[in-house]
């Protein structure tokens, strides 16, 4: 389903250049994929730690599956566009959602080879 709603967005891209869009809704956002995912890797684990649930996953894997994690996917994408016509400021939500999964995509996928060399050198 999701390389269907992939397909999907790639073909009606150019179609919503025309919408409403928020860039400081953009950015607000994009902190709180950041922040969020953060704390839901990182914070979990180390709150596990605390109550004795012994991990040993280190410092750069959770990095890792942070930073990995940020990747929204293109079905976030098309459960927003189920959200009903006559709802205000369905526009913004839509544009906002399509350019965090665009920008996710493609600067984090894209990069995310580079962040495991440098987290896991041959060395290590």
């Amino acid at each position: 389903m999701e390389a269907f709603v992939f397909s999907y967005l790639g073909l009606t891209f150019f179609s919503y250049f025309d919408e409403v869009r928020s860039l400081d809704l953009i950015l607000v956002e994009l902190g709180i994929i950041v922040v969020g995912r953060g704390l839901g890797t990182v914070g979990l684990v180390y709150l596990l730690r605390c109550f004795g649930y012994a991990n040993n996953t280190s410092i750069k894997e959770l990095l890792f599956i942070w930073y990995a994690g940020m990747i929204r996917g293109a079905i976030a994408f098309g459960l927003v566009l189920k959200i009903d016509q006559s709802s205000p400021n369905r526009s913004v939500i839509v544009t906002t959602s399509l350019a965090l999964v665009i920008f996710t995509t493609v600067i984090f996928g894209s990069t995310v080879g580079v962040v495991s060399k440098c987290l896991f050198d041959e060395q290590d």
